[in-house]
């Protein structure tokens, strides 16, 4: 695991070991550091505050910064340009899905086109890193659970999403998830209505939206899923998708093996996958 320095990241190890801070050796993934606890996370925010980059940014190879969630939780149809485009309705109530880590591949990583679709579409989200064990939270005490925030790509397939009651396949096939580049820090993140969603193919804007759109934020999901589903650090949500998805274009214009699909937002980076043959 490793921190992010101006030009580049520190191995979390290496700073571990050079002050003696054996309890942030041998981390694996943001969601194991999360849960050792607030205390074992601001000693690791000390130490990288001055920490001398060991990787730079160049050189730097990424996997999904939480490699095995317990949950992937994602919310549809939470941004109401995205269900206009798509031909829908506001539903009525929150729609929750889910995927699973086979989905989850980090930033650079190839996207697998397979046969059995023919319409592999994007979309671009805000992911929400749960920090601390939630169950049962009020929206009004919703955000401290968060742990940071995140990239992810909600890669669909559209015709099987459409041809089938569950949306499973269209959803959770192999590599449909990257997620990053990075998690930003709940504590040096902007508010959530002030992060902006672009998405771009070969360079092509195609999504830009303020997360300030969403028809439920982020306090409310969380609050929401952890009614009944007890949230574990390192766990994803998922908060929806706006406008500009290829299954809204006249034709649409679905990926093929060769684009590139770019999602940023501010602060956290650029998560950037290629798509590939299966």
């Amino acid at each position: 695991m490793h921190v992010q320095t101006a030009d580049g990241f520190a191995s979390v190890d290496a700073l571990a070991r050079a002050a003696g801070a054996q309890h942030l050796e041998g981390i694996g993934d943001v969601g194991e550091l999360f849960a050792l606890g607030e205390d074992s996370l601001n000693d690791l925010r000390t130490l990288s505050s001055d920490a001398r980059t060991t990787v730079l940014a160049g050189d730097a190879h990424f996997a999904p910064p939480v490699g095995r969630p317990s949950k992937i939780v994602c919310v549809g149809l939470n941004y109401l340009d995205h269900i206009e485009e798509s031909g829908g309705k506001r539903p009525a109530n929150i729609v929750l899905f889910a995927k699973y880590p086979n989905c989850l591949v980090g930033s650079g990583e190839g996207v697998r086109l397979p046969a059995i679709t023919r319409q592999l579409d994007y979309e671009g989200e805000l992911a929400v890193i749960i920090g601390t064990r939630t169950s049962g939270v009020s929206a009004q005490d919703a955000l401290a659970a968060i742990g940071g925030f995140s990239i992810l790509n909600d890669v669909s397939a559209r015709d099987l999403q459409i041809a089938e009651p569950q949306w499973i396949r269209g959803k959770s096939l192999d590599t449909f998830a990257p997620l990053g580049p990075v998690v930003l820090d709940a504590k040096s993140a902007p508010p959530i209505g002030e992060m902006r969603i672009q998405t771009r193919v070969n360079g092509e804007l195609r999504q830009d939206a303020s997360c300030s759109m969403m028809i439920t934020p982020v306090a409310e999901l969380i609050a929401h899923i952890s009614a009944a589903i007890t949230l574990e650090p390192g766990d994803i949500i998922a908060t929806g998708t706006p406008s500009g998805v290829a299954l809204g274009m006249n034709p649409p214009i679905y990926l093929q093996v060769g684009d590139t699909v770019t999602v940023s937002i501010d602060g956290i980076g650029e998560l950037t996958n290629p798509i590939i043959a299966a």
